[in-house]
């Protein structure tokens, strides 16, 4: 089996150097991947500059003098890597799309914003099988990669040879591993809907209300964004719920964004206000 691993922590990040010691062993694992961060870029691709791919020898983490593996660093986005891996840098016919190990977990609306999650949507839009996978992290000091990168393997065994499709994105969550404590089992759960509660911390030279001054003068303001994030609530039986509870999560995903059930409402209500069938 031909498999492309690739991330949006870029080609460096512990996870992914994890997840590919982890699934080596389950077939030909090339590695593609954006040559620096791209977290929270969602699915966006490059089409207005020119996109530079460079091979990287990346080092075994618990043996720096030995490799682990030859890889290419992509100056772009995480769908962009799944494109031109496909189009250009891995030859022969791509058999499964492995994404993460994710710095983080992509639960939630995250999905939408994830570029670990994208790279798998952009895989089964060119029918190839995907996976996403991310890891809950609590103290980036104690996460324990290796043994989060073991649970995921078995778990991508059982997704492999389940009812997978080539249009197929599954998204794989596991939990805190600092304490080397297992998941306490996979649980197959629809992603929250619920909104995220923003926070962002304001520049106080910027605070003053209102968009213009006394003068009638444009006012700038500074945002940092939050680097941690919860959710308005939490529903039960969700990706969110499950697997703050301790579970590891999967949540088949697809990249059909028509309402279906909304077409016949509008269909009827367009005819009725243009007179045509």
């Amino acid at each position: 089996m031909l498999i492309l691993l690739t991330n949006d922590d870029g080609i460096d990040a512990p996870g992914l150097a994890a997840l590919y010691q982890a699934i080596r062993s389950l077939g030909d694992v090339r590695v593609v991947a954006p040559s620096s961060v791209r977290s929270a870029s969602g699915h966006g691709v490059t089409f207005h500059r020119p996109i530079t791919a460079r091979t990287r020898r990346i080092a075994d983490p618990d043996n720096p003098s030995n490799t682990l593996f030859d890889g290419v660093a992509v100056d772009a986005m995480p769908a962009d890597c799944v494109k031109l891996a496909v189009t250009h840098l891995v030859k022969g016919k791509i058999d499964l799309v492995v994404s993460g190990m994710n710095s983080g977990a992509n639960i939630g609306v995250n999905v939408h914003y994830s570029g670990t999650v994208a790279a798998a949507r952009e895989a089964a839009l060119l029918d190839i099988p995907s996976i996403a996978v991310s890891l809950h992290i609590r103290d980036p000091r104690r996460t324990q990669w290796g043994f989060a990168a073991q649970h995921a393997r078995r778990y991508i065994d059982q997704l492999v040879i389940g009812p997978i499709s080539p249009r197929s994105v599954l998204n794989l969550n596991l939990p805190v591993s600092d304490d080397l404590v297992p998941p306490r089992g996979l649980r197959t759960v629809p992603a929250s809907e619920s909104p995220l509660v923003d926070r962002y911390e304001v520049e106080p030279r910027h605070t003053s209300p209102g968009l213009w001054d006394a003068d009638d003068q444009p006012r700038s303001w500074v945002f940092k964004a939050s680097d941690s994030f919860s959710f308005m609530h939490n529903p039960p039986d969700c990706d969110v719920d499950a697997l703050l509870a301790g579970f590891a999560t999967l949540t088949p995903l697809r990249n059909d964004a028509t309402a279906h059930d909304r077409l016949d409402a509008w269909r009827d209500y367009m005819a009725d206000q243009t007179g045509s069938k």
